[in-house]
């Protein structure tokens, strides 16, 4: 144990040993122009401050420094502690540059590295390379100046036609005499301006002499500047003139100032011919390429109901590669696809743009077995084909077990059966607005009238008209209006004068329209004229006419031979495969829950004011697991029929995120056009105690029940008025400003309500009691 301490002890007091130092260069050979990086490492255990010096970098431009220490710790020993320093070099001048040895200094010592040798070939070989072999084969191609004594500016171009779509260079060159250019003393700008109705991508082009060339025994060199263009529409391009700018000395003084001269080439038109349109196939996306390839990969291969699927899809080849469209995707109705981000990489071939172009999707099964993604086509226009060809992905199929996380048990919903509208609702719609300004008005001038005459005053007076048995004419008008109402829904166009109108849109023969917009004119005349009904026999008989043309026959008519003719045209308008279509209900039973949610949300889009669509759309949401779009479909459920037991199960299954958003979500123990005729009914009874002579307290009580209800349905009314918004998705950000990029001020959940102030562009602000104030996409939310 002493020896080992003794050991240690002696270690520890050891002088260190010198710093083991290193360096090297990468790469060691380049073309002048091209930058380097010299990496310098020295490593020691000692303490002591260590100084770095570097040789003389003779040929080379410093553009930019970096050094980093590191402590690391080993065994019993002391720490290692190693200082690496990175310079990024330019290379000025071509030949064998010699980077000389770098010294390390530390408490009196001093190591030296060996001498690194770099060779830089010759900077106009390497900046000619720097073009694309499209851009050098048209300089090569081009002929000489005419004249060897001064500048000379041309735009060169591969030809004077061009296919939509195909890529086309444009390369401008400028030709200077060599003693002029000696003169310079800074590069010429040339400007070559991109035409209109075209896609750009900018061409390597360099800075400095691109080429020399004798013209008439006298040596001149070229700046060039290269575009390549893809033409957008067939027709007619007109490329712009390029500018050239330079400043030449008028002395050889570096004080002397300069002459400026501005030179301008002459503009070019290209025509640009259409694609051909034959065998052009159906789902072609004018998509023009060479030698395209796609493919489809998913990760993982197979899934589980609930957890994501990554699905990419690839396409490669040469082309316009920015602008390529996402290919068509058919999904399965069981799984939800979301498109992710897309990306882009832009490469060379040969001088051509050519590049990847990547399509990322998001698909969540919800429901087990085994699925077929069908066969990907992406059909386009070979340019160098000269024909139309399809990238193909083969069908994958995909298989889907049940989800591998437990998930607590959730107590599935039953579906509500479909009973229509409320009758509340429906009434309330169907007094508006002549039948409320009857029951506000009628009562009030019945009483005055009644007191006029000085009639006998009782209740059953006023009551005797309604407990009057219907006549035949009046069922008869009861069911024209029902029949109008399942042809017309609007009440507005049912009631005003484009019912006809309405009629034709509905499928009804322009004859029949006519006279069933004069019948309900005549209808109107009988019950409300001065003259009475008139001849009602002969009126209730066109009434029945009428009906029948509208396809219902008169209650106690035989009805078999009108329900078989019904059956048989049904049969026969239907497509084939529709009468075996699933229901929305099946397909809920069967856990195919996308597509009972769509069937659902198609009848509640059909019929907005049918709360069992409402409800049944929010329970296939629920068992899906979207609970923000559950909670704003039973929302829609709860203001239609707010003390339907069911709507009520299930806002107890699915309650609100937050304590904030239940005053925002609740609603009252009735609709607003149930307080509105509750209050009717009060109303005829006020007037009724009125013409009865009942004691001044019952009236004033009854008054002040119909003034509680009408102002029980204000408040309601004004609480749905309110511009409501629910969040759709969890862990949602509420932005500082309209932005993608901006701060989030706070995080709600799904199910959350925030009232919406106000809309810019694609974004909601909104707000809330809890202080929770902020931007939303709408596509975020679903709108009340």
């Amino acid at each position: 144990m002493r020896a080992a301490l003794w050991l240690v002890a002696g270690l520890q007091a050891a002088p260190p040993a010198a710093p083991a130092v290193t360096a090297r260069v990468s790469p060691t050979r380049l073309t002048a122009g091209e930058e380097l990086r010299l990496t310098v490492r020295a490593s020691t255990r000692s303490a002591e401050p260590l100084t770095m010096l570097l040789p003389t970098l003779s040929g080379f431009a410093i553009m930019g420094s970096r050094e980093l220490t590191e402590v690391t710790l080993e065994g019993l020993g002391r720490p290692i502690r190693t200082t690496t320093r990175e310079l990024a070099l330019r290379a000025q001048r071509p030949g064998t540059l010699v980077i000389g040895a770098v010294r390390v200094r530390q408490a009196g010592r001093e190591v030296a590295t060996a001498p690194l040798t770099v060779l830089v070939d010759s900077a106009a070989t390497g900046l000619a390379a720097a073009l694309s072999p499209l851009a050098r084969r048209l300089l090569d191609t081009a002929p000489p100046p005419a004249r060897n004594d001064r500048v000379t500016l041309r735009v060169l171009v591969p030809g004077d036609s061009v296919v939509i779509g195909q890529q086309f260079d444009v390369v401008a060159a400028a030709w200077f005499p060599r003693e002029l250019r000696a003169r310079l003393r800074r590069a010429p700008i040339l400007t070559l301006q991109t035409p209109e109705g075209v896609w750009s991508y900018p061409g390597a082009a360099p800075s400095d002499v691109a080429a020399s060339r004798l013209v008439g025994g006298r040596s001149m060199d070229l700046f060039v500047a290269h575009e390549a263009v893809f033409p957008l529409t067939a027709g007619r391009i007109v490329i712009p003139p390029a500018t050239l700018d330079y400043a030449v000395p008028i002395t050889f003084s570096f004080f002397s100032r300069e002459d400026r001269y501005a030179l301008r080439s002459d503009s070019m038109a290209v025509t640009v011919a259409a694609l051909p349109p034959g065998a052009r196939p159906a789902d072609d996306q004018r998509v023009v390429a060479h030698d395209l390839s796609l493919d489809l990969t998913l990760d993982p291969a197979t899934g589980r109901v609930g957890e994501p699927i990554d699905v990419t899809v690839r396409l490669a080849g040469v082309g316009n590669v920015a602008l390529w469209p996402a290919p068509t995707m058919a999904w399965p109705p069981a799984l939800r696809a979301y498109p992710g981000e897309m990306g882009t990489r832009i490469e060379s071939q040969g001088g051509r743009v050519a590049g990847t172009k990547t399509f990322h999707y998001l698909v969540v099964p919800d429901s087990t077995g085994a699925f077929l993604l069908p066969e990907v086509r992406y059909p386009y226009y070979d340019i160098g084909a000269r024909g139309y060809r399809v990238a193909t992905a083969a069908p994958r199929a995909l298989a889907v077990a049940q989800g591998s996380e437990p998930r607590p048990a959730r107590a599935l919903p039953p579906l509500a059966p479909d009973a229509g509208v409320v009758w509340s609702d429906a009434l309330a719609h169907g007094l508006a607005p002549w039948g409320w300004l009857a029951l506000f008005v009628g009562p009030p001038f019945l009483a005055w009238r009644r007191r006029r005459r000085g009639l006998p005053a009782d209740a059953a007076a006023l009551a005797a008209p309604a407990a009057a048995p219907r006549t035949r004419l009046g069922r008869l008008e009861r069911e024209f209006q029902g029949m109008l109402a399942s042809h017309v829904p609007d009440a507005a166009a049912r009631d005003g004068d484009g019912l006809a109108r309405a009629l034709r849109a509905s499928g009804v023969e322009s004859a029949v329209a006519d006279h069933v917009m004069r019948l309900r004119d005549r209808l109107r005349a009988a019950r409300y004229g001065p003259r009475g009904p008139g001849d009602a026999a002969e009126l209730a008989a066109e009434l029945e006419q009428v009906m029948r043309a509208l396809g219902a026959e008169p209650a106690g008519k035989p009805r078999r031979l009108g329900i078989s003719v019904g059956l048989v045209a049904l049969a026969a308008l239907l497509p084939p495969g529709a009468a075996q279509r699933p229901s929305a209900e099946a397909l809920y039973d069967a856990g195919a829950l996308r597509a009972a949610a769509d069937s659902f949300a198609a009848r509640a889009a059909a019929e907005p004011r049918v709360p069992a669509h409402w409800y049944n759309l929010g329970a296939t949401l629920y068992r899906a697991g979207a609970d923000g779009k559950a909670s704003a479909a039973w929302t829609h459920a709860a203001r239609l029929a707010p003390r339907d037991p069911l709507v009520r199960q299930a806002r107890e299954l699915l309650p609100a995120p937050d304590a904030a958003s239940d005053p925002l979500l609740a609603t009252g123990i009735a609709t607003p056009e149930e307080w509105a005729l509750a209050a009717g009914v009060v109303w005829i009874a006020l007037w009724g105690a009125v013409l009865a002579g009942w004691r001044r307290s019952v009236v004033a009580g009854l008054a002040l029940v119909a003034i509680a209800a009408s102002a029980l349905g204000g408040r309601e009314a004004a609480r749905r008025a309110r511009p409501l918004a629910i969040v759709l998705g969890p862990h949602t950000a509420v932005r500082v400003a309209p932005y993608g990029g901006a701060n989030a001020a706070a995080t709600v959940e799904a199910g959350a309500a925030l009232l919406v102030e106000r809309r810019y562009g694609p974004w909601l602000e909104v707000r809330r009691a809890d202080g929770v104030r902020g931007w939303l996409l709408d596509a975020d939310v679903a709108r009340l």
